[in-house]
This record gives structure tokens, C-alpha cells and sequence, in this order.
């Protein structure tokens, strides 16, 4: 118990750096590491993973809450798909541990585990690849104009962080629902898809991102937290640990993004998610070789 208390402060350190320094709630890193590191079945890493973001963030908010960088506004809609999502993605999970374990290679395997890091394993290698491709592309000096504002699906709305044209509502919230459904899941809060998504997808500024991006954060993992705390998916004891070394943490990374330029951050946060694939891909290959 002791070596997996102190297993996790280390984790929660690492992760809560990550929460200060990208707006991400960390739940992409400490998850999987609470399955692989800490040996936790994959429903209570993920369900302890979800209120462990929603804490650290709300410390990451509150030292952030002098920057006036948030678009309430484009939260909101957000959030409108946002929470549908996250009910629906830990019923998928609750559906896979019930389904028990399977025979692999003449070992027991718990279903929701290995489902769940194939799908980890996925979503953060589609994600390395599309920010490695768009941080080799130079900066451009006109405002930035994101691939939603191509897309026209009325009714539409404007937003005061954003340089270019009005963005369609139904396209953010279904944007929202997916990101909802994925921290439901995987117990990601989001930030992991939202921060890129918001630099490429929507048009923001890097530092608008992050802080727009931890207020989406929070927003999903409370609602994912609620459906998880109900269906018994959390370690009390590992989750305090775990928001005092999330909390310190996110002060060190808060002191360090404001040190940084968004260039620099994009180009860090790409080699984070392709450490965590490395890490997932190892960890798939020893159970399924």
C-alpha cells in the first residue's frame, strides 16, 4: 500500500506539472499509469484518474483566474455535447468490465483493460501524428483561421478569442459530445484532444487554449466524475495523494508556460503524447506477444 501511495505522488507530480504547463487536466499520462505503473484495474484508474483532473484543475483555474484568457462563451457550447458524452462513455466502460476477462495466449485478461488501452493507444497516435505535422508548418503571420471556420453548418456564433469568421454551433457541440464520450472512457479530461483542437481546429491562440482548455477540462470531469464516484470506480486513499501531488505540481507547470512561447509548447506537448504511446504500445505488446 505504501509503494502504491508513493508510486502515485510521483505521478501525480509529473501530471500536474503537465495540467499547469498545457491546460491539460493530465488524465492521458496518469490513467494509463495507474493501470501499468500501480497495477489498478483499468475502471478504478480511470474513474480515480477523472476526480483527480477535476481537482488539480480547479487549482490550475483558480491561479489562473487573473488572466482573463477564457472564452466562457466557446466553453459553453462545448459543454452542450460535452456532458451527454461523458454519461455515455463510462456506460461503455461499465459494459466492458462486466464483461469479465479473456484468455490470451493462455493468460487471463481483464476485457475492459485491453480494450481500453488499444483505444488509449489510437487516439494518442492520431494525435502525435497530427501535431508533428503541424508544428513543422511555419506560423502563419495573418490571424489564425482554424479548419471548423471552412465549415458551414448553421446557426453560427462569434467568439471574442477568435480572429476569423463565426463558428457553426452544432459542429462545436458534436465536437464536444466526442470529447465528452472519450473522458468517460478513458478518463481523459479532454485537454489531451481540446488543447491541439482549439489551436488547429477552432483558430485560438496557443495561451487562450490552454486557458479556455482547462475550464472545458474542468467542466467534463465533473460530470464524468459523478458517473464514476456512483458506479464505485475510485481509491479514496490513492485519489488524495494523488491531488497533493497534482496541486504542487500544476504550480510548477504554471511557472513554466508562462516562460514559454506557444510554439515551444505545442512542440513539448507532442513529444508528452509520444512518450505515453510508447508507454501504452509497450504495454499492449507484452500482453498480446
Amino acid at each position: 500500500m505504501i509503494g502504491r501511495l508513493a508510486g502515485g505522488l510521483v505521478i501525480a507530480l509529473v501530471a500536474g506539472v503537465l495540467t499547469g504547463l498545457f491546460g491539460v487536466g493530465g488524465g492521458f499520462l496518469i490513467t494509463p499509469m495507474l493501470s501499468i505503473v500501480l497495477g489498478l484495474p483499468m475502471p478504478l484508474a480511470v474513474g480515480t484518474g477523472v476526480l483527480n483532473i477535476l481537482g488539480t484543475t480547479t487549482s490550475n483555474l483558480y491561479w489562473r483566474r487573473k488572466s482573463n484568457l477564457a472564452d466562457y462563451k466557446l466553453a459553453a457550447v462545448l459543454f452542450g455535447g460535452n456532458a451527454m458524452g461523458a454519461y455515455l462513455g463510462a456506460n461503455v466502460l461499465e459494459r466492458w468490465r462486466l464483461a469479465g476477462d479473456l484468455t490470451i495466449r493462455g493468460s487471463r485478461v481483464a476485457a475492459a483493460d485491453l480494450y481500453t488501452l488499444i483505444v488509449y493507444l489510437l487516439v494518442l497516435s492520431l494525435i502525435f501524428m497530427w501535431m508533428a505535422f503541424e508544428t513543422r508548418r511555419p506560423t502563419p503571420a495573418t490571424p489564425r483561421i482554424g479548419l471548423f471556420a471552412r465549415l458551414r453548418l448553421p446557426p453560427y456564433a462569434r467568439f471574442e478569442s477568435l480572429e476569423g469568421p463565426a463558428l457553426s454551433i452544432p459542429l462545436l457541440s458534436y465536437f464536444g459530445l466526442l470529447l465528452g464520450f472519450l473522458t468517460g472512457l478513458l478518463g481523459v479530461g479532454g485537454g489531451v484532444l481540446l488543447l491541439p483542437a482549439l489551436v488547429y481546429l477552432v483558430g485560438m491562440r496557443t495561451h487562450a487554449a490552454i486557458v479556455t482548455s482547462s475550464v472545458m477540462v474542468w467542466l467534463t470531469s465533473l460530470v464524468a466524475g459523478v458517473s464514476h464516484a456512483s458506479a464505485g470506480n475510485v481509491d479514496l486513499m490513492l485519489l488524495l495523494v494523488l491531488l497533493l501531488g497534482g496541486t504542487i505540481g500544476a504550480q510548477v507547470g504554471l511557472v513554466l508556460c508562462n516562460r514559454l512561447s506557444g510554439a515551444r509548447l505545442r512542440q513539448y506537448f507532442a513529444y508528452v503524447v509520444l512518450g505515453v504511446v510508447v508507454m501504452v504500445a509497450i504495454r499492449l505488446a507484452g500482453i498480446l506477444i
